[in-house]
């Protein structure tokens, strides 16, 4: 071989030992990881391994013989030259140690390839910047603190001292307890810790307090870092400051809070659609339906029946001048009508177009009702004074006229003609008497006067009244009546007016009589109901309820109006008469009814 000729001189030696150790150092040679090449004396290649040839981009035989040249490196067949010309020094590092074979020097130069040392090295320094620069922006926006596993502070850069108020000397080997605003409770900082402790990363916001006692909010994530074994060596916890957040979020919350205690339903609802965005607690109140239910919704198809030509415009009022305000017949979720006072505020995009519509409800139904009630009053108290110039302007007359006809009457024959004239007459002079003395009871009604009663023996006495007016009718005619009552088992017994509840329910009896034009029932109910869900308070229920012709929906709001009245013979003084002693017990008179449904009368009192 080759690589053996250049040894020859050891082989004169003649010596087994000195043949023994050249082969095992030329084995030797050729598996380093190095580039290796033996130089004789002469400064000429005798050997060179795979590795160096691969340097030289050649076969090992091509270096054998070629001449170092360390002394004269510009001679273009030199290995020297070769390797300049193939850059092999600009990626390797060459080392030269003398070399003893038996009796003769040699020199042994190593080449080392340092291009993955490089490429290790600028990849080294590649994360080292990039590692670099993760911190300075990770410094830069966010509160950065290193803590060893029990939770004493290794680091912390400038923005944690910055916000915490403390210095770094005063803030490392400290624990997280000197910010500690006593705002969490302890369980909250235990989770923390048995999250962190089985190494997994925690997430949450905490209050903290500063050095000068100023109190601010972050943002925080703890990542641990762990050993071999999985356990956390040291914990990272990144903040981020989100006080001017928190605090407008308290804000928001104290507004929304007033915005739920307000009185008045407050809605927000999409301009191009009219889908509700918003819905207050008063709404829910007010109109029976959830946010749940409402939010979504078309407000218009939600609050109407039907649509009032009043909203077409209020939205050209409202685009025009910004707001707009009226009145509105609207309905809840139970088909009930209510009045609404609704002001409307146009809200409009950073570009100037209108985006949606604030409206504030005010329910006024109630308000409504009791200026009706003062209308009534009023009328009342006209009725008592008409009734009072009626006393005098027409009874004197009347009773001169009835005395005047009864004259005449016994001065004619009974069969004469001109009597049963003067009869009918006479006649309808009592009936005008009969109708002012009743103007007279309802203009000037009584005085309330409540004593402990049973409302089961009034109820009883105004059935049995009942009954016997309605023998009287029925007399000799085709119609059918039964009247229905059965008491409670227990007497119920409370302050009343005895006379005066007497005379509403007989009232209400009478009424539903008439009522029933051919055959009918009329059922009386006497019952104690819940006034409240928790039962504590109570009131009691006088129902008559009757299959007689019912109220039309447009002539039910009107009953209790003074002189309305569609029976054949009434005044339309009963019903009003009725609310007002319902009302001086403190209670009530409900109505339901559809027309030929008959109508069910309802009196409450609270016991």
């Amino acid at each position: 071989m080759n690589e053996m000729i250049d040894f020859d001189i050891l082989l004169e030696v003649n010596q087994p030992r000195v043949v023994e150790n050249h082969e095992k150092l030329l084995d030797a040679l050729r598996h380093l990881e190095n580039g290796i090449m033996v130089l004789n004396d002469q400064g000429h290649v005798m050997f060179a391994n795979e590795i160096a040839a691969r340097l030289f981009n050649c076969e090992a035989d091509a270096l054998i013989g070629l001449p170092f040249d360390l002394a004269h490196p510009e001679q273009g067949h030199s290995v020297l030259a070769k390797a300049r010309e193939l850059e092999v020094f600009s990626s390797s590092d060459i080392c030269l140690n003398e070399l003893t074979l038996g009796i003769n020097k040699a020199l042994l130069v190593t080449l080392r390839d340092i291009r993955e040392r490089e490429t290790a090295e600028a990849t080294l320094k590649a994360v080292y910047k990039e590692l670099r620069d993760i911190k300075f922006a990770l410094d830069q926006s966010s509160i950065v603190a290193m803590t060893d596993r029990h939770g004493v502070i290794t680091y912390c850069n400038d923005k944690f001292c910055e916000i915490s108020k403390y210095s770094l000397t005063e803030l490392l080997g400290k624990t997280h307890r000197v910010i500690n605003s006593g705002y969490h409770p302890e369980e909250f900082f235990q989770d923390m810790w048995r999250t962190i402790g089985r190494g997994k990363v925690w997430r949450g916001e905490i209050k903290n307090r500063a050095k000068d006692g100023t109190l601010y909010w972050v943002d925080t994530t703890i990542i641990p870092f762990l050993d071999a074994d999985g356990k956390p060596y040291q914990y990272v916890a990144i903040r981020n400051d989100i006080t001017e957040r928190k605090r407008a979020e308290e804000q928001v919350l104290e507004q929304a809070t007033l915005i739920n205690q307000t009185q008045d339903a407050i809605i927000v609802r999409n301009w191009n659609d009219g889908r509700i965005l918003f819905w207050n607690r008063s709404a829910e109140r007010i109109y029976g339906w959830t946010a749940a239910e409402a939010v979504g919704k078309i407000a218009s198809k939600l609050l109407f029946t039907e649509v009032p030509p009043q909203i077409e415009e209020a939205h050209r009022v409202v685009l025009a001048a910004g707001e707009w305000r009226g009145e509105l017949y609207q309905v809840t979720k139970e088909g009930k009508d209510i009045v609404v006072e609704s002001a409307w505020t146009l809200l409009r995009d950073r570009e100037g177009k209108p985006k949606a519509i604030l409206v504030v409800n005010t329910n006024i139904t109630e308000k409504i009702r009791l200026e009706v009630e003062l209308m009534r009053a009023s009328q009342f108290s006209l009725i008592g004074e008409l009734a009072a110039g009626l006393a005098h302007e027409i009874k004197n007359p009347l009773a001169g006229i009835q005395g005047a006809v009864d004259i005449l009457i016994r001065r004619r024959d009974k069969d004469d003609p001109e009597r049963v004239a003067l009869e009918a007459v006479r006649g309808e002079v009592a009936r005008i008497d009969a109708t002012v003395r009743e103007l007279l009871n309802r203009g000037r009604p009584r005085t309330t006067h409540l004593a402990p009663h049973s409302v089961t023996d009034v109820v009883r006495r105004a059935v049995f009244v009942a009954r016997q007016q309605l023998a009287v009718e029925t007399l000799g005619n085709q119609r059918h009546l039964t009247l229905e009552f059965e008491p409670p088992n227990d007497a119920i017994t409370m302050p009343i007016d005895s006379l005066q509840l007497e005379d509403a329910v007989l009232n209400l009896l009478l009424n539903a009589i008439e009522a029933i034009e051919e055959s009918g029932t009329v059922n009386v109910f006497l019952e104690i109901h819940p006034k409240n869900p928790d039962g504590i308070q109570k009131e009691v229920h006088i129902k008559v309820q009757d299959s007689g012709r019912g109220i039309s929906e447009t002539d039910l709001p009107n009953v209790f109006n003074p002189f309305f009245t569609k029976a054949r013979k009434g005044t339309g003084l009963g019903l009003p008469a009725v609310r007002r002693i319902a009302r001086a017990h403190g209670g009530r008179v409900d109505v339901q009814s559809k027309l030929s449904e008959g109508a069910t009368f309802t009196i409450v009192l609270p016991m």
